[in-house]
Formats: C-alpha cells, structure tokens, sequence
C-alpha cells in the first residue's frame, strides 16, 4: 500500500518514530513477541475507528519495518519533537482531524483514541480545536514528575498542565498523551514561539496554553504505559507474554 494509494481520509492517526532515544536507544525497533515496538503500536491504533493509520520518520529502518508489516510510512526531515513530525507528514494530506498517538505506546487503548476523537468531534467540542485525555491517578503516583497532571474547569477545558502534584490537595489526573487536532490548528501549533512555563516544565502544551489555545480535556479509563526505559520494556514483554500464555523472555 502507498500513501498514493489512500482515500481521502477525515480523520487519520499519525505515529510518529525517531530512531534515537537518550534513555532507551533503538526503542523502536525493540523486539515485542516477535515485532518490532514501532509495529505493535501501529498495530493497535490500527484497531480504533479512523479513516487511515500512517507512521512517520525520518528513518530507513523503521521505515522498513512498518512496510514490510504493510504499513503506510510518511518520511520526513528531522523534527524537534513528535508533535512537528506529524504536522510535517500531514502537511499533504486531505484530513479534517489528525490523531497524535505516539510509537512507544504499544498497549495504548483504542477506546482511548476514540474517545479524544469524539471529544473534538461531538457537539461538546465546538470551539476546540484540540483534544487529549486525563485518567484518574492514584495518590502514590501524585507526587512522581514522570506523569504529567492536568487541572480542567467545569467544561472540560484545560486550565493547567505539570509535572508537579497539581491541585495540592488532589484528586489527581493523568494526562493522557493522545492528542486529536484540527488540521489547520496543527500546522499553526508548530511555528508558535516557546514560552517560559514550557521551558521550565518541558511540556509543549503549556506553550499552547500560553498562546490562548483552548485545550479539551476528555475522561479516559486508562493512562496506558509508555515503554521509555528498560524496566518499562520489560514490564511490557511481560504483559504480551502473559497474553499469550506463556512465559515472558529475555532479550
């Protein structure tokens, strides 16, 4: 299948997939049950109700890989962040709604990806133009600047985004990094100018805030389980080979 090839989607899902990763090097190319990340978690996004799933990087390895599984793969130059990437490979595209799910997220739950979906889409989310989700977070896990909380009014709209146990008091939510975008919003995002808030937090949607962006906040049952060191590899490996009975291996 090539990008040719596509109809005329409204809403697609982009994945986007560097090679290089300061903690986990090749990440995307690590084996899981027999493929590699980068292909489970086309996999699964491939399982939510949208019009195309496409992979996009800027590397030939990768690129091969989602290829040779018959997926649709975007190359692009090298990008400051998956959020550039995947307003650089939906620059030519024909969509309306384009979905920000990321490569190393291969238990990312469909249910997830659709309810951001709706909650752009549904009448709730006129005067949105980008949506994500938050889950409940446990009070142990408050405290842990690894996940990101979100503080939302009463209609959903995100009031702030960070790394620290926000309210003070609680309840806690997860951030979920699933993003749906209106398309022209997406290529407006990427030439905004950084922000001090999101330098001194490192979350580039404390910049959108900052700009005035209006942010929709949907309820999610799950936060999902990035793969970022290789504990979380193998906690992953062991959750597919549970799944598949059998024992987990090494490698």
């Amino acid at each position: 299948m090539s990008l040719d090839s596509l109809p005329r989607p409204r809403v697609v899902a982009i994945v986007p997939a560097r090679r290089a990763s300061t903690r986990l090097p090749d990440k995307m190319l690590a084996d899981l049950d027999g493929e590699p990340l980068i292909v489970r978690t086309w996999r699964r996004v491939l399982s939510a109700s949208l019009d195309a799933v496409l992979v996009a990087t800027d590397d030939d390895e990768i690129a091969a890989v989602v290829k040779g599984a018959g997926g649709v793969v975007v190359r692009t130059g090298p990008a400051d962040n998956g959020t550039h990437r995947v307003a650089e490979a939906a620059r030519d595209l024909a969509a309306d709604v384009v979905v920000n799910v990321q490569g190393d997220e291969p238990l990312v739950s469909t249910d997830t990806i659709d309810r951001i979906v709706r909650g752009l889409c549904d009448a709730d989310g006129v005067g949105f133009s980008v949506s994500t989700g938050a889950a409940p977070l446990a009070a142990a896990e408050a405290h842990n600047p690894a996940r990101v909380k979100v503080v939302t009014d009463r209609d959903g709209r995100a009031v702030a985004f960070s790394r620290r146990a926000i309210p003070v008091a609680g309840p806690w939510s997860v951030h979920v990094g699933v993003y749906a975008f209106r398309a022209q919003l997406l290529r407006e995002l990427v030439v905004l100018p950084a922000t001090a808030n999101e330098v001194a937090e490192r979350l580039e949607q404390l910049r959108w805030l900052d700009h005035g962006v209006a942010i929709r906040v949907v309820a999610v049952e799950t936060p999902g389980l990035s793969i970022d060191t290789a504990e979380d590899l193998a906690c992953v490996r062991a959750i597919f080979a549970r799944a598949r009975g059998a024992s987990p291996g090494v490698g």
